[in-house]
């Protein structure tokens, strides 16, 4: 199997700045659900839970452990630019409330610390037009990982989702089209209203 230069270098840098003993006890992802890999997927899960981590966020995959938790989570990490995370929750009576949190370093390098970190509710129609998004990209039956990497520098999108003690991950490099990249941006862009300069959108 080729390993993704710069998904290598990416856990090795934030390792470097981080070291191992900064990490909390807190699984942030499954054993083996990003890499077939052991040692790569041992990478990535500390690479990316150091990115969760900076931003003060939970664990998707602990949270499905309640049957009645219901959340998705989109992590973009752009190589030169400030890491982003939306995360939607969904209350018991169908509406959401939307988090969305900005840390200061760069997603190819050093997390950084958090900058900014908002909420704002959501309506049911707001949060069902999203489901339905869910359903309709079969968001559930899309593998983890496609190997679809070209070149060192771009964008890993990340979108996890918890329903009814499920969890699923799905990651992507830079997208230029696809169901996680039409996910990531319904939920940062139209959701979020987070305004990205052209030149920063990758």
């Amino acid at each position: 199997m080729k390993i993704s230069t710069a998904r290598f270098l990416t856990a090795v840098l934030v390792l470097t700045f981080l070291g191992t003993t900064a990490f909390s006890q807190v699984a942030y992802f499954p054993k083996r659900s990003l890499d077939t890999s052991p040692n790569l997927d041992k990478l990535l899960i500390d690479s990316y839970s150091a990115q969760l981590k900076a931003f003060k966020e939970p664990s998707l995959f602990e949270l499905s452990k309640s049957p009645t938790a219901q959340s998705y989570r989109f992590l973009w990490l752009r190589t030169f630019h400030h890491p982003i995370a939306v995360r939607l929750d969904i209350k018991a009576d169908g509406a959401g409330i939307l988090t969305t949190k900005v840390t200061s370093g760069a997603g190819g390098y050093e997390p950084g610390t958090l900058i900014e970190n908002s909420k704002k509710p959501l309506t049911s129609q707001q949060t069902h037009a999203f489901l339905a998004k869910i359903q309709q990209t079969n968001f559930w039956l899309l593998p983890t990982a496609t190997n679809d990497q070209r070149g060192n520098d771009g964008s890993q999108w990340m979108i996890e989702g918890v329903n009814a003690g499920r969890y699923h991950v799905v990651t992507r490099w830079s997208p230029k089209t696809g169901p996680i990249r039409d996910l990531g941006i319904t939920l940062a862009i139209d959701l979020a209203g987070l305004n990205i300069p052209k030149d920063e959108f990758y």
